[in-house]
């Protein structure tokens, strides 16, 4: 009888082993699973703080967009009612220069305005010599073309010698 007593006490004993065994693999995996687990929270928690962050800043660009856009429409608008009234004065002054009274007063008309002589007084034409005189003298010291040329220029009487 103590023989099956023994017997029944490894085979126990056996059992609870086997049991322990299956019990501390599990606990390895739960310990395992919870390790996991607190990682994958960490890692989403700092995801979450940065998507916020992010957000954050596509807010406040959007609200900064929105504010220049706004601006911009304003100032567009502006322009397009400038240029309109600008479009509007140009056909105004189109329809006046070729109007029918306009087209009269034309061919009606029998002078021109042309320049036909100058008047210079003495005081000018001292005043330009005398330039005339500086410039060449500054040309020679220098040996600058370009002051000649201008002095040349000057001497002839400008550029409406060229008009006359």
């Amino acid at each position: 009888k103590e023989a099956d007593s023994q017997k029944a006490f490894e085979e126990l004993m056996a059992t609870k082993m086997r049991e322990l065994g299956t019990l501390q693999e599990t606990l390895k995996q739960q310990a395992l699973d919870h390790a996991t687990k607190s990682m994958t929270l960490a890692e989403s928690e700092e995801l979450l703080d940065a998507t916020k962050a992010q957000l954050d800043a596509d807010e406040k660009f959007f609200d900064e967009t929105k504010s220049a856009c706004q601006v911009k429409a304003q100032e567009w608008n502006e322009r397009s009612r400038l240029r309109t009234m600008e479009l509007q004065g140009i056909n105004t002054a189109v329809e006046i220069l070729t109007g029918e009274d306009a087209q009269k007063i034309f061919q009606a008309s029998t002078t021109t305005f042309v320049q036909l002589s100058a008047v210079t007084s003495r005081s000018s034409t001292k005043r330009r010599n005398s330039a005339y005189h500086k410039l060449a003298s500054l040309a020679r010291h220098y040996h600058n073309f370009a002051m000649v040329q201008l002095a040349a220029m000057l001497r002839s009487g400008g550029h409406f010698d060229k008009v006359i």
